[in-house]
C-alpha cells in the first residue's frame, strides 16, 4: 500500500508540473491542457489496476480454466446419466387401456356391466400400457435452455480452453469437437421427430413388452448421444483435471 501511495504521488507530481509547463506556453490552448488532465484521471485507476498488491486486481481476473473444464465434465456426465438411465427416460407408463378380450363383441355385455360399476378404473379389470416419450432426453440435451450442454459448443473453444489442451496432436481435439457438434446435431434431429413419427409414441404398447425398433428414431438419437458421449470423453482425456 506504501508502494502504491508512493506512486500516486509522484504521478500527480508529475501531472502538476506538466500542466504548469503547458500554460505557460503560448502555444498550448486551454482544450489541450482539459485533455491532459482527463488523461491523469484515466492513468490513476490503471495504476491501481495494475499493481499486483491492489485487491482491485483479484476482483477482474477472467474466468479460471478449472470452471470451464468442469463445464466439459458436468455434459460429458449429464449424456452418461442419461446413457445409463435411457429407459426410465424414454418411457412413460402411466396409461391404463381395457383388456383386448372385453373389447370383443362376444364380451359386450360384460364390458358394459364393467362400465355401469365403474370397475375400468380397478387395476384387477385394465392394463397398464405404456408409450415412448422424447421430453426427458431433449431436456437433457438442453433444448429448454437449461443444463450444462447449453452453450457447451463455445466453451470448448475458448482461448484459455485451447491453450490447456494437452494433446500431442492439437488436431484431434479439434476432430473430437466437430465429432461432436454432428453428433448433437443428430441427436437433437431424431428426439424431435421421434416425439411424433416413432410408431411407439403414439401407439400404446404393455409393459414389459420388447418395443425397441432399431430404426426408430429415438434409438437412433440414443446411438447419437453415445457417439457425443464417447467424443466428449476423448476431449476430457485432453484436457487438465480441476484442481478444486
Amino acid at each position: 500500500m506504501m508502494m502504491i501511495m508512493m506512486l500516486i504521488a509522484v504521478l500527480f507530481s508529475i501531472q502538476i508540473d506538466s500542466v504548469n509547463s503547458w500554460t505557460a506556453s503560448t502555444s498550448m490552448d486551454r482544450r489541450c491542457i482539459t485533455k491532459r488532465l482527463m488523461e491523469s484521471t484515466i492513468t490513476l485507476p490503471l495504476l491501481l489496476l495494475t499493481t499486483p498488491s491492489s485487491p482491485l486486481l483479484a476482483a477482474t481476473t477472467t474466468t479460471p480454466i478449472d470452471d470451464d473444464v468442469q463445464k466439459i465434465i458436468d455434459g460429458r456426465d449429464t449424456l452418461k446419466v442419461l446413457l445409463e438411465n435411457w429407459e426410465r427416460a424414454t418411457v412413460d407408463c402411466t396409461y391404463a387401456d381395457v383388456p383386448r378380450e372385453l373389447l370383443e363383441q362376444k364380451n359386450k355385455d360384460l364390458l358394459l356391466e364393467k362400465a355401469s360399476t365403474f370397475a375400468l378404473f380397478d387395476k384387477s379389470t385394465s392394463i397398464e400400457t405404456c408409450k415412448t416419450t422424447n421430453k426427458v432426453v431433449r431436456n437433457y440435451l438442453g433444448v429448454n435452455g437449461k443444463g450444462p450442454l447449453v452453450g457447451i459448443n463455445k466453451i470448448l473453444i475458448k482461448p484459455n480452453v485451447l491453450d490447456a489442451v494437452n494433446a500431442d496432436d492439437p488436431d484431434a481435439y479439434f476432430t473430437a469437437v466437430e465429432s461432436l457438434g454432428q453428433a448433437l446435431s443428430r441427436a437433437l434431429s431424431l428426439s424431435y421427430t421421434a416425439g411424433s413419427a416413432d410408431f411407439t409414441s403414439v401407439n400404446n404398447f404393455a409393459k414389459g413388452e420388447d418395443y425397441v425398433n432399431d430404426n426408430s428414431n429415438l434409438e437412433q438419437a440414443r446411438r447419437a448421444i453415445q457417439d457425443a458421449k464417447t467424443a466428449m470423453d476423448t476431449i476430457v482425456s485432453m484436457l487438465p483435471s480441476p484442481t478444486n
